[in-house]
């Protein structure tokens, strides 16, 4: 555990705070239909996050990965990361560039897992989870069957390129979109048997969030070290 946070009724509500001043949603039913949608995707990147810690680490250990996901994995790097994953959350929050701090943050009773609420002064909120897997075949695979799932969301753009400068550690897959003055980001990587993800609500620019989507994701890169 590294920091202390808001009860469990907090992790449940909807979407993650907004710059204060930004400007709501407009009275019509189609803009408050298309908040709503982009709000329950904002809620579905925590749920996502909260699932990953709870119960993903158990499945990808005891299924085999598939021939193409075995190919795909033969070409990553095999880094093997020791660190736990609660250092890696702890030392990503101190340097980060983009100035995210600690909110709250939960841990799994073997520490193989971590996950965060980072806030940002700007108004950017972000859910930020690690998992040590037991090998980096384990973490590739996890990462091909998110990745194969979430690259069939309607109404997401890819924005994998902001990630590429990670990509020769391992794998990862960026998506997100900008509607109504709320933009989401999401980005997954790997480092070896480490699974990294991101997820990012903001009333800020799309491309500013995209920044932050970048340092945030270089700042876990650089803890893994």
């Amino acid at each position: 555990m590294i920091g202390r946070g808001p009860p469990a009724k907090f992790l449940a509500a909807g979407v993650l705070p907004c710059r204060p001043g930004s400007p709501g949603p407009t009275r019509d039913s189609s803009s408050k239909t298309s908040v709503f949608d982009t709000r329950r995707r904002a809620v579905l990147g925590i749920v996502l996050a909260v699932l990953i810690i709870t119960g993903i680490v158990a499945l990808v250990v005891t299924s085999a990965p598939s021939t193409t996901t075995t190919t795909a994995i033969a070409s990553a790097k095999s880094t093997f990361v020791s660190s736990g994953a609660d250092a890696i959350l702890t030392s990503a929050v101190k340097t980060n560039a983009s100035g995210f701090t600690l909110e709250y943050s939960k841990s799994t009773a073997s520490t193989s897992s971590d996950w965060a609420m980072l806030q940002q002064s700007e108004g950017s909120s972000a859910n930020v989870t690690v998992v040590m897997y037991p090998s980096a075949n384990a973490s590739q695979a996890y990462f091909d069957r998110l990745v194969s799932g979430a690259s069939g969301l309607p109404g997401y753009t890819d924005i994998t390129s902001v990630l590429t400068s990670f990509e020769h550690y391992g794998k990862c897959y960026g998506y997100g979109e900008d509607v109504d003055n709320i933009a989401v980001a999401n980005g997954v990587c790997t480092v070896g048997n480490v699974f990294l993800q991101i997820h990012l609500v903001s009333s800020i620019s799309f491309l500013a969030l995209e920044g932050d989507l970048t340092s945030l994701m270089g700042a876990l890169y650089q803890s893994t070290a």
